[in-house]
């Protein structure tokens, strides 16, 4: 069963010492009757938002991947020993068990996905990937899709050793997906603009900053009846 709630609907609350942090859909492991703990696969995800000339704590992971997925803003990040410029677009892959931390010292926010994923021990190799160094697919319908990270070993994009991807797609004016029912979970969210969920002959109004977990094995598809693209990423394990 699909379910979906926006960002905007859940309470924020203060995480890695000055990010303002909503929290997102969760494992289903987690001791909760919160609708939001419905993950079978995937460890999870939060919002971040850091706000000019501050900084997040500097901090580490065992046993845990992360791809910092960058929603506005322009900053820095720091892992191990070096600071990686970031912007809008880019997928930052964390291996388990190294240090990292996030600078804005800029005056505009800097919001990012936080996604994590449990795996076994350390390994993996830091990456920093703009969904723009992507080659674009096209589904055959009306979508255009950028694998901005896939597992060890795919391509230039092949860092994750836990989660299945990370994609950024667009589905063009009075255009839809093709039909689809996937071997892996997922959870959309939706980056720009509006469109229609439809599963089960059902049909859904989706809209920016949607979360939307679809489960293993679930048939459906994305139409966008409006005049502007409509443009989601895509997490998957």
């Amino acid at each position: 069963m699909v379910y979906s709630i926006n960002w905007r609907d859940t309470q924020p609350k203060i995480a890695h010492m000055s990010a303002v942090h909503w929290g997102g859909l969760r494992s289903v492991e987690r001791d909760s009757d919160d609708e939001r703990d419905c993950l079978q696969r995937l460890g999870g995800f939060a919002r971040h938002a850091l706000q000019g000339r501050k900084t997040s704590d500097y901090h580490r992971h065992e046993n845990l991947e992360q791809v910092y997925y960058i929603l506005s803003g322009s900053g820095e990040i720091l892992f191990d020993d070096k600071r990686y410029p970031t912007q809008a677009g880019d997928a930052i892959y964390l291996p388990t068990g190294i240090h990292h931390q996030m600078f804005n010292e800029g005056e505009d926010w800097l919001e990012h996905h936080v996604i994590s994923m449990p795996v076994k021990g350390e390994g993996g190799q830091f990456v920093v990937r703009n969904w723009r160094h992507a080659a674009p697919q096209g589904d055959g319908a009306g979508a255009v899709r950028w694998r901005q990270l896939g597992p060890q070993g795919e391509g230039e994009g092949g860092h994750l050793r836990g989660l299945a991807f990370i994609d950024r797609e667009t589905v063009q004016p009075g255009g839809q997906t093709v039909e689809r029912s996937e071997d892996v979970e997922q959870v959309y969210y939706i980056l720009e603009n509006q469109g229609v969920l439809i599963t089960d002959g059902e049909q859904r109004a989706i809209t920016e900053g949607d979360m939307i977990h679809v489960p293993v094995g679930q048939s459906y598809r994305i139409e966008n009846p409006h005049q502007a693209w409509l443009i989601y990423m895509i997490m998957a394990a």
